[in-house]
């Protein structure tokens, strides 16, 4: 296997409700390693790169707006298959399908809000990760 990195952002939600160190202690637990990590003041631009597929919906100003409610906690996570692995542990996009055991599972739920609350952001490919780990890591870019 060949070593990949990805980008895991604890959102505000997942700040605001103390699940920071949980979120890391998983990370851990299975092995992987956080080669970097910082708090992140997401800017409208960073938002706007990160969703760029997301910024013509409606309701792309609410998840912006989200996403700005308090700072996130970013991280680059490295290891074998790391990329796949940490989607999964994070569970569905969805807080209410989300199995019992992965992040969203354990630590999010629906508010019945227009913005789906789930705690944590992980990149979905090597693509991906590589493009937002640019975003918020750009000390990092290759």
């Amino acid at each position: 296997m060949i070593e990949e990195r990805t980008l895991v952002l604890v959102k505000p939600d997942g700040v605001q409700n103390h699940h920071i160190g949980d979120i890391i202690s998983r990370i851990e637990h299975k092995g992987y390693t956080i080669t970097a990590l910082k708090v992140i003041n997401a800017t409208e631009e960073q938002l706007r790169q990160h969703y760029f597929d997301k910024v013509d919906k409606p309701y792309f100003p609410d998840l912006s707006s989200y996403m700005r409610e308090c700072p996130m906690v970013g991280m680059v996570v490295s290891g074998n298959d790391v990329i796949a692995v940490m989607h999964s542990m994070a569970g569905n996009t969805y807080p209410s399908k989300a199995a019992w055991g992965t992040i969203r599972g354990d630590f999010a739920r629906d508010w019945g809000s227009a913005n789906i609350r789930n705690v944590i952001h992980t990149s979905d490919s090597k693509e991906s990760a590589e493009r937002e780990i640019k975003i918020w890591f750009p000390e990092l870019a290759k």
